[in-house]
């Protein structure tokens, strides 16, 4: 073929023409519906013009343009019937230090079973305080959150919350460089704190918990008289190491409090009597950020998921009623492969992917709008061991929010089918559904999925390919 025969604007041209046509006319699981013996000629007559200018780079072994004759046919044709295996994955930890965010509270699903969550955290002494001697004394001691916003479960219900001192340094273990959802410290049997009331996280500015007037006192005698276990920064953190937040009896609902110098304090009122008697106050801020974490346990009784535990890490959606779930920071994860994807290399004599697409439906009841479902999800290669090697794509998410029936994620995964054609053992990877980068570390939005055997809103994968035989 002359390659000055089309120029690149009309080769993409007779593709788009093409791609439009046979979209009307194609069927599944089989051959590009002819009409008549006219139409027939026509498809035949653009499709192979198609092969013949926008193909020739491909260079495929055993196709040449001498092999095309009048009685072959190449078509363009969809299937949404190639089988798609699922699990669900349980990896063992999520780091959820530095964060910015403190989260506390617990919650039940149905799905993935009753999640609790505390916060670790450091303070640190004030600088510069000077209180007399003479005339002043102590008043309070207060933890005061500033709340993000974010709430899981229902706002109108009195929270509950504990605080406790901790009583083990806060830092990494060996060769890690970062806190997990499983990093555990000890503390304190007795609350240094209580709080219990209703809490209105999109407009309360901030959440006092009164603490320990024994401990209020001490601190404030040592700032008075410039103890050096609190004027000398490094002797502090041995003296103080940190405090725990978490939820109390009653508890109904998972919330977020901004984790930032400015926002999470200790404060400790006092007061000095001069003329008149003045109250005042210094702050004992959040120190060494990356040392925040969040800690999250689960208890799965009950739930499609309650055998994914111990030994136990992954299990195939038949044994969880169909369904797979999503939820990062409870460490779970869907895991997608396509089993039977090489075999379709043996329909014919030249076999050509052109485009895969990935549709994941949120399974029909097991979400409200956008809520309770990841904004976004990344789609990543797996190994064989469920180890992370890649990221495919990050999903687009379509929202319903009139009827709920047409919300899904989608994803192209044509370069990743294409590359699994030829990969070995060595090379073969599986899909893995995520959250992306550190989104999924302060949100319980979790994603149920249903697979092929599910009679509607079922995991769904369209193959669009070229076939000359």
């Amino acid at each position: 073929m002359n390659n000055d025969f089309f120029s690149r604007r009309g080769i993409r041209r007779e593709q788009r023409d093409v791609r439009r046509f046979v979209s009307r006319s194609f069927v599944l699981r089989g051959w590009v519906s002819r009409k008549d013996a006219k139409q027939q000629s026509s498809i035949r007559y653009v499709l192979l013009l198609l092969l013949l200018t926008g193909m020739s780079a491909c260079q495929k072994t055993g196709f040449s343009y001498d092999n095309v004759v009048d009685n072959q046919q190449t078509d363009y044709i969809l299937t949404d019937t190639l089988s798609v295996a699922m699990k669900t994955i349980q990896y063992d930890s999520v780091p959820t230090s530095g964060s910015g965010l403190l989260l506390v509270g617990t919650k039940s699903d149905p799905y993935l079973g009753a999640v609790t969550a505390g916060s670790y955290f450091q303070v640190i002494q004030p600088t510069g305080a000077e209180i007399p001697v003479n005339g002043s004394g102590f008043d309070s001691l207060r933890l005061l959150l500033r709340p993000s916003g974010y709430i899981a479960g229902d706002s109108l219900q009195p929270q509950s919350l504990q605080v406790y001192r901790v009583t083990q340094t806060i830092q990494y273990a060996k060769t890690f460089y970062s806190l997990y959802n499983n990093s555990n410290f000890a503390t304190e049997s007795t609350p240094l704190g209580s709080f219990t009331g209703i809490i209105r996280p999109k407009t309360d500015k901030n959440v006092s918990i009164p603490l320990s007037n024994a401990l209020g006192n001490q601190l404030f005698t040592m700032l008075r008289d410039k103890s050096p276990d609190i004027s000398a920064g490094p002797n502090f953190l041995d003296f103080f190491r940190g405090l725990k937040i978490v939820p109390g009896p009653g508890s109904a609902a998972l919330m977020t409090f901004l984790a930032q110098d400015t926002s999470l304090t200790m404060r400790l009122y006092y007061h000095v009597n001069e003329i008149v008697t003045t109250v005042k106050y210094v702050d004992f801020k959040m120190n060494a950020s990356e040392l925040q974490f969040n800690q999250i346990s689960t208890n799965r009784t009950g739930t499609p998921l309650e055998k994914l535990q111990g030994p136990v890490k992954e299990l195939p959606s038949s044994a969880t009623g169909n369904m797979s779930f999503t939820q990062s920071l409870t460490g779970v994860g869907t895991r997608i492969d396509l089993p039977y994807l090489k075999n379709m290399q043996q329909l014919g004599q030249f076999f050509k992917i052109m485009k895969v697409i990935l549709t994941v439906y949120p399974a029909a009841g097991t979400f409200n709008g956008s809520s309770q479902i990841p904004a976004s999800l990344a789609l990543c290669q797996a190994d064989k061991t469920n180890a992370v090697t890649d990221t495919v794509a990050y999903g687009s998410l379509t929202v319903d929010n009139l009827y709920n029936e047409n919300t899904y994620y989608s994803y192209d995964i044509t370069n990743y089918c294409n590359t699994q054609l030829t990969a070995d053992d060595n090379g073969a990877r599986g899909l893995f559904l995520t959250t992306p980068g550190g989104a999924g570390r302060n949100s319980f939005d979790r994603l149920v999925i249903n697979d092929q055997q599910a009679p509607k809103k079922k995991i769904k994968v369209q193959v669009y390919y070229l076939l000359y035989k």
